[in-house]
């Protein structure tokens, strides 16, 4: 028989594993352009010649989408076990 709560504890934590590493992600392009949120590295990459800070805009604007859609899931996941 499916453990539905056995499941859904799997998928959080799976989840929680994945945006502990997309914040980390997020973190090593914040200190190596001296900031501390996404919001202050859009604001540098605007002061930066586009071919030192285009790549890692792309990724850092894709890892941002990325942890926000993790975090839904883990509060819809949470809203369902309740």
């Amino acid at each position: 028989m499916i453990n539905v709560k056995e499941i859904n504890d799997e998928l959080k934590a799976s989840l929680l594993d994945k945006y502990v590493q997309v914040k980390t992600e997020l973190e090593k392009l914040y200190k190596k352009y001296g900031v501390s949120s996404f919001e202050e590295l859009e604001k540098r990459f605007h002061e930066i010649p586009e071919e030192e800070g285009h790549d890692d805009y792309f990724i850092a604007h894709n890892l941002e989408a990325l942890k926000r859609k993790i975090f839904k899931l883990l509060r819809a996941l949470e809203e369902d076990s309740e």
